[in-house]
């Protein structure tokens, strides 16, 4: 590995003992891939937990180097799991840890945002800059919708790039490693019309079919919605391992297929039609029964047209008593939401706003009355959440309210 200067005395433990572990641990990593240098990280986003190596890898660290926002679960957890139903005794010594971790990280510089979606609070690496983010949707997002360049990298090796500000210069970050190896061709699906658990299903598809290669993908219209491109994006890293899907007339490196593919021909080819939407949608949707207990958003975090499209199909409507329904946001939407009257229109109706957490876990056994189905739109909650052994009725806003309305899965 080739150190700068200022790397080497990082390195010797000039700065003090945190800095000195985190780049050793990036040099580790990035010789693994046979990386020849550290890069400066644009971007980092990370969580909080790790208990006593927390504390070790922020010794002697005044302020971190990297603009560093935290993930889903770093603040605001036990709050938002308590407004759910959680039973009290899951929760017991939860706020003091959540305390303590503020304590520690808010004045060396981390942004306690508590999200999966860290692009709608401001944390939004462009195209071509570098980013270190633990969570598989944000890491296709960025890579794929912003043009950013970023590795599947875990919560550790996040933390300790937004100590240093600097990552491996390896995998996706460099150009040659990002072309496309297997071109999706959609046909004869009108996507212009097509809802956002579609997307998804569709997105669940190729990322089983992609496995860990690059993906192209021609034939979704430049103007649609980003939240629609979210929905089919969050998946590919679920069902496969996807981290960089070449959207075509999207993707900042993909204006054309034969660009996107790095003017190479593909691995494989695959057309995507009615068969391969519903076998996606087939693989998601794991219910048996139509009693609907549990309707959950916010797979990633609920964007501020999310939310107001939630109200709309709730103004003016009542969710049946036997159903718990819960929206995940961020802080930051749901002021927004407040403002607009959608967060009184959703509470009128029974629902809960939380924040600080993702929908992917849960916490059906946990619940007061704890359940086992759970309707939602998003395709990752829904397979997390059905490997957990919970039935899954799986659909789009549409069907997920009128199921909470009801009491009754209808599709």
């Amino acid at each position: 590995m080739n150190l700068t200067d200022e790397q080497k005395r990082m390195y010797d433990g000039e700065y003090g003992p945190g800095f000195q572990k985190a780049i050793n641990m990036l040099i580790e990593y990035g010789e693994v891939w046979d990386a020849e240098r550290l890069v400066n990280v644009h971007s980092a986003h990370t969580g909080l937990g790790g208990g006593d190596w927390l504390n070790e890898i922020l010794e002697g660290v005044d302020q971190i180097r990297a603009f560093t926002t935290t993930h889903a679960g770093s603040v605001g957890s036990v709050q938002a799991r308590r407004a759910m139903g959680v039973e009290e005794k899951y929760l017991q010594g939860g706020e003091e840890y959540e305390k303590q971790m503020l304590d520690l990280c808010v004045p060396k510089g981390f942004i306690p945002a508590s999200t999966c979606t860290p692009y709608l609070v401001g944390n939004l690496p462009t195209a071509g800059r570098i980013f270190s983010w633990p969570g598989s949707s944000g890491i296709i997002i960025s890579n794929s919708i912003f043009g950013a360049r970023g590795n599947r990298d875990a919560m550790p090796a996040s933390m300790v790039s937004a100590i240093t500000g600097l990552t491996p210069d390896m995998l996706l970050l460099k150009k040659e490693q990002r072309y496309g190896e297997v071109l999706f061709k959609i046909e004869d699906l009108d996507m212009e019309n097509l809802n956002e658990a579609d997307y998804g299903a569709i997105g669940y598809y190729i990322g089983g079919v992609a496995e860990t290669r690059n993906v192209v993908v021609e034939g979704i219209p430049q103007n649609v919605s980003f939240d629609k491109l979210k929905s089919f994006l969050t998946p590919q890293p679920v069902s496969g391992a996807v981290a960089v899907c070449h959207i075509v007339g999207v993707t900042p490196e993909a204006p054309t297929v034969e660009e996107a593919l790095g003017h190479k021909q593909p691995e494989m080819i695959v057309k995507i039609g009615r068969k391969e939407l519903r076998e996606g949608w087939e693989s998601l949707h794991t219910a048996e029964k139509n009693e609907v207990e549990v309707v959950s958003f916010g797979c990633p975090q609920l964007g501020i047209s999310e939310m107001g499209k939630i109200a709309r199909l709730l103004e003016g409507k009542k969710i049946a008593s036997s159903v718990k329904f819960v929206v995940s946001t961020t802080d930051q939407v749901y002021i927004l939401a407040k403002r607009m009257g959608y967060v009184e229109i959703i509470e009128n109706a029974g629902g809960i706003i939380v924040t600080g957490i993702c929908v992917m876990g849960f916490p059906y056994a946990q619940l007061e009355t704890p359940a086992t189905t759970g309707a939602t739109n998003s395709a990752k909650a829904a397979s997390y959440q059905a490997r957990r052994g919970i039935n899954i009725q799986y659909g789009s806003f549409e069907d997920c309210v009128n199921a909470a309305i009801t009491g009754k899965w209808e599709r």
